[in-house]
């Protein structure tokens, strides 16, 4: 099984799906993105950056899970990011002109690229997102505000409830220590059952 960790910056993506993958003794697959040296220059100056920025993300991710999946040998893959995030992003980002263009190019990859068969969107307030960015302190991050977590965040309810994919909406409505726990026993009673294809919410 091939299971997709999605959310906004900040909700705890990586975190959760290292401690799924530990508990389901699955392969863990971590986005590579911290090596992409337009992000910096993304939240210096958006409007310039977004399609060269965005673009990159859509080449880097397929190329990842590409080789990932042709060398693969784990029987379930946990991954902190999708394919799909590209188009949500995209359209949060891009001008309607660009992302136009940039949405051509994402469905003739998304045609050969491997499907997930679950999607968890971890779907929290932007003040929790806040002040996780806060509190990992990368500086290019710094400038991330309200409105912009907010319009990603419309981009990804929209985007998930419309893809052939089974979606699973966790509303986390705040983080203890307890939180990623209580995430995966839901989780691990979902797994157990047939995952259909729809859109489902629960609430932690």
């Amino acid at each position: 099984m091939y299971i997709c960790i999605e959310g906004n910056i900040g909700a705890g993506k990586t975190t959760l799906a290292i401690a799924l993958a530990k508990k389901l003794k699955a392969d863990f697959l971590a986005e590579s993105y911290e090596d992409n040296p337009l992000l910096p220059l993304f939240y210096k100056d958006k409007k310039k950056m977004a399609f060269p920025l965005e673009y990159s993300f859509l080449i880097d991710r397929h190329a990842q899970l590409h080789k990932y999946f042709k060398r693969k040998k784990s029987k379930h893959t946990i991954a902190d990011f999708s394919l799909y995030k590209c188009l949500w992003f995209a359209e949060t980002n891009l001008n309607k002109r660009e992302y136009s263009l940039y949405k051509k190019h994402f469905k003739s990859i998304e045609e050969v690229a491997q499907k997930p068969d679950l999607i968890v969107f971890i779907n929290t307030h932007h003040s929790n997102l806040l002040s996780n960015i806060k509190e990992r302190g990368r500086s290019f991050e710094t400038t991330i505000d309200k409105k912009y977590l907010q319009s990603v965040t419309k981009s990804y309810l929209s985007g998930l409830k419309k893809i052939n994919i089974p979606v699973l909406e966790i509303q986390v409505s705040t983080y203890t220590s307890s939180t990623n726990r209580d995430i995966i026993k839901a989780l691990e009673s979902v797994l157990r059952k047939q995952v259909k294809i729809g859109y489902k919410t629960m609430a932690i």
